[in-house]
């Protein structure tokens, strides 16, 4: 069996290739660890977006009750008022309308 040699040019180009090799798999090894190191910190800001869109939602509901409730009392204010000026209107109208007595 005849044994062939391999040219310095052919070892060398081996040589490149399997360095190629080696540093695209470093390469996609070390993106890979970066990818997932993303998606860990990307997993915490989504999960921290979310308190705090938890909080804020908490400080309008409050926000909003509380205008609600002032709304509520200034309603309540008025209606008393007409019902003051209702109750005014009608004495006004009974004195208006009683028939003037002899004196």
């Amino acid at each position: 069996m005849k044994r062939m040699k391999l040219s310095q040019e052919l070892i060398a180009i081996l040589a490149v290739g399997v360095t190629l090799t080696g540093l695209q798999v470093t390469l996609f090894v070390s993106l890979r660890g970066e990818m997932s190191e993303l998606r860990g910190e990307m997993g915490s800001m989504e999960t921290r977006l979310r308190g705090e869109m938890n909080d804020l939602r908490g400080e309008l509901r409050g926000e909003m009750n509380i205008l609600r409730e002032d709304v509520r009392h200034d309603i309540d204010a008025l209606r008393i008022d007409i019902q003051d000026i209702r109750e005014d209107v009608r004495q006004l109208r009974d004195k208006l309308l009683v028939p003037a007595q002899d004196t």
